[in-house]
């Protein structure tokens, strides 16, 4: 097969047209893309299995945002609806294609719950979850084939590492003193930010084809500003609120779940939904302080790194405080 093939737009369109009730029944699921949803994810994993699994699972992922981001940005490949207007755009996307992030985090995300959990139910829920991410991003326009495939290789290569990498780097980190241990948390988060840099300054002389502008704007009536940095200060944030979140929640005896099965509930229920209140309303913050409109990038650090601290520290001490453990 010519690799080409993986990226013509004209596959995608026929995709998208061969049973237009299955492409609108997958523009359904474009939320598994989104941050609400990956916080509800390991606040899940957090709250119902482990903090120790959720802060894991968070570290993954901002590391994951950090790579794509870098592997967008040294591709820099156009998605389907900004070269062909034969692809219907029923999304949109503002970074570059390749690889494809909904895919990438679904192979890192989907497939550490998996090998953590190992039940023939989650790693069916997982695959199911996987496959329906990655199908219904080229099935909205949004991303090639190539990308998509492109993205679960990543995303699997990623996770393999981080799995044989995770239980040195924390018996390293227990070894050392908390000081030393907060400047370690300091330093894996910049990883995203370092991933990043080095190709976003050899865009430095490119310029973004008016066609390809042109074609998004008219699909989709946004503009499109891919060679920037959108999503690495945000993923280092997360890393750092959650690594230092869990620190906070050790510090003062560490918690573990309910083993009861309602009072669990009682607890991840709440929990996730104060998650995603802190993560709407901590934005409108950062606006009122006027911090948004000086240094955006600072605004959306911060406001990743108080939702997954609120994660890994506040709910969990005090659900033990209430008694729930």
């Amino acid at each position: 097969m010519d690799p080409a093939i993986l990226m013509d737009p004209g596959i995608v369109a026929a995709i998208q047209n061969l049973a237009p009730p299955v492409t609108v029944f997958f523009g359904r699921f474009d939320f598994l893309d989104s941050m609400p949803w990956y916080f509800i994810i390991i606040s899940v994993i957090t709250l119902g299995l482990h903090p120790r699994y959720g802060v894991r699972l968070a570290t993954l992922f901002g590391l994951n945002s950090g790579l794509n981001e870098a592997v967008k940005l040294a591709c820099h490949l156009p998605r389907p609806y900004w070269v062909s207007a034969a692809v219907t755009a029923y999304s949109s996307g503002s970074s570059f294609g390749f690889p494809s992030g909904a895919a990438m985090y679904g192979a890192a995300m989907y497939g550490y719950i998996a090998v953590v959990i190992r039940k023939w139910w989650v790693v069916l829920v997982c695959i199911i979850m996987l496959l329906t991410a990655g199908i219904s991003r080229f099935l909205l326009g949004i991303h090639f084939v190539l990308d998509v495939l492109g993205g679960w290789i990543l995303g699997f290569l990623l996770l393999a590492v981080f799995l044989l990498a995770m239980p040195r780097a924390e018996a390293f980190a227990a070894r050392l003193s908390r000081p030393a241990r907060i400047a370690l948390f300091v330093a894996v988060a910049a990883v995203p930010l370092l991933l990043v840099i080095p190709p976003y300054l050899s865009l430095a002389g490119w310029q973004l084809p008016e066609a390809w502008a042109a074609l998004a704007l008219q699909q989709t009536g946004r503009p499109i500003d891919p060679a920037v940095i959108q999503y690495a200060y945000g993923a280092s944030g997360i890393i750092l609120g959650s690594l230092c979140g869990y620190e906070c929640t050790r510090s003062y005896g560490g918690w573990n779940p309910p083993r009861d099965l309602k009072r669990r509930v009682m607890i991840l229920v709440p929990g996730t939904l104060s998650v995603l209140v802190v993560d709407s309303g901590i934005p409108v913050v950062w606006d009122i302080l006027g911090i948004t409109a000086a240094i955006p990038e600072l605004a959306t650090f911060l406001s990743m790194a108080v939702v997954t601290f609120w994660l890994m520290a506040c709910v969990p001490l005090l659900a033990k405080k209430a008694g729930f453990t």
